[in-house]
């Protein structure tokens, strides 16, 4: 009878202890694995997470847009063009403001002004506009000596078709591009990814990090994302012969008509005369 008291008590014992441990190790090893983060929770952040425009980059498209202008001829011809200097001088492209010698400037709060050409070019797509109005604002930064690269990221700025202050962006997708456009011959210029239409014609290329001027926006093409932007160190000296000198008597410049329908298996120089001919388009 003691024999088998004694074998109960010890059995209950044991179930006891088994279940005291099984407590205390269930105490501790839960807490720890509740604590342990969540793959999938990690995992669905990941896709929450989106890409947002720096707060500088947002700096530099602000103050670039203000000192942007549109440019309007009497024949109804559209463009853009940035302030180069605190004279008021106007930055554009030369069949912009072909034959013209007086044009309209519109600024981006909606000012009209009469700008005089005092500059263009009958072999090189690059002009000069002088609006006194503007010499109290501050000019955008010009990279005068610097190349862009392949790579860089840019913002192309302007009024394409008519769209004032539109802002869009890409890269340096190409440099070293040459073809002629009768009367105007395009040297190594960039080519770039940013998509541009007609109106752009004029307006500024600028760095997105730094928010230098690296180009003049003078062609785009219709049926895709390709663009040229003639190099500021290209045209830099005919800029500032014509500001510090203004041109008395203007050339005239003579177009041919080079709009025709795009063919598969364009050359680079077909295809670059359809581009430009593209932005030779009134309104």
């Amino acid at each position: 009878m003691n024999k088998k008291w004694i074998i109960s008590v010890l059995c209950t014992l044991a179930i006891w202890g088994a279940g005291i441990f099984a407590f205390i190790h269930i105490k501790e090893s839960v807490p720890k694995k509740l604590s342990q983060p969540s793959i999938i929770a990690v995992a669905e952040n990941k896709y929450e997470k989106k890409e947002e425009t720096s707060p500088e980059l947002k700096e530099i498209i602000h103050k670039s847009q203000k000192l942007v202008v549109q440019i309007e001829t009497e024949d109804g011809t559209l463009g853009s063009g940035f302030l180069y200097n605190n004279k008021g001088d106007i930055v554009t492209n030369a069949h912009v403001v072909a034959n013209a010698k007086e044009v309209k400037v519109k600024t981006a709060d909606s000012k009209e002004f009469t700008g005089t050409v005092i500059g263009v070019s009958n072999n090189i797509d690059v002009a000069l506009v002088r609006v006194p109005e503007l010499s109290s604002l501050q000019p955008l930064k010009v990279a005068k000596n610097r190349k862009a690269e392949v790579g860089d990221e840019v913002l192309a700025l302007g009024s394409p078709l008519g769209l004032q202050n539109t802002v869009t962006t890409g890269i340096i997708s190409g440099v070293g591009r040459t073809f002629d456009l009768q009367p105007f011959r395009y040297e190594n210029v960039y080519q770039i990814s940013a998509p541009i239409a007609p109106g752009n014609s004029g307006g500024p290329l600028v760095d997105s990090k730094t928010g230098e001027v690296l180009g003049i926006n003078s062609a785009g093409y219709d049926q895709g994302s390709i663009g040229f932007s003639i190099p500021i160190p290209n045209v830099i000296s005919l800029i500032e012969e014509w500001s510090e000198h203004p041109m008395t008597k203007l050339p005239e410049i003579v177009f041919v008509d080079n709009a025709y329908a795009h063919e598969e298996g364009d050359s680079f120089e077909e295809m670059a005369e359809r581009l430009v001919s593209y932005f030779y388009e009134k309104y």
